[in-house]
């Protein structure tokens, strides 16, 4: 008889004989590493509840730029959301998480639009007729890392 850890071995973590260790981003170092995301997940509230979404981003000098479609029910107007992308490697457990809290506004100049809209090649499915800027406050980081060799 085969364990579930046999079906999936993907879920087992390797031996290892040390625990890894964290490490604080720079600001810097995290907008860095979300330029080099695939795609990140944009937390806002609905009916007064978290709700968290994939979607396409780009970065643009601090700010973050994403698709949201208008049934997303993020909302027209200004409100504060959360921005996460992460790459943690599943078998190594190494890698890095950004969080990025600050003030969503859709953007509706049209030369804004058609610029971003060459620049974000979105790959995710649903409408693309809603760009949203986000303006971060906080932008954190973390990178998951073996320890050093003693």
């Amino acid at each position: 008889m085969t364990s579930r850890a046999d079906e999936y071995p993907r879920f087992t973590r390797p031996p290892s004989s040390a625990q890894q260790v964290s490490r604080d981003l720079s600001t810097a170092e995290a907008l860095q590493l979300l330029t080099e995301a695939r795609f990140g997940r944009i937390v806002y509230s609905r009916y007064a509840l978290p709700t968290i979404r994939p979607v396409n981003h780009i970065v643009d000098g601090e700010t973050i730029v994403v698709h949201a479609h208008r049934g997303s029910s993020l909302t027209t107007d200004r409100q504060v959301v959360a921005f996460e992308a992460d790459t943690i490697d599943e078998r190594t457990h190494r890698g890095w998480c950004v969080i990025v809290t600050g003030t969503a506004e859709p953007i509706t100049d049209p030369q804004e639009l058609a610029r971003y809209r060459t620049l974000l090649r979105p790959w995710l499915p649903g409408p693309r007729d809603h760009m949203v800027r986000i303006q971060p406050d906080i932008i954190t980081g973390i990178e998951y890392l073996d320890p050093d060799p003693v």
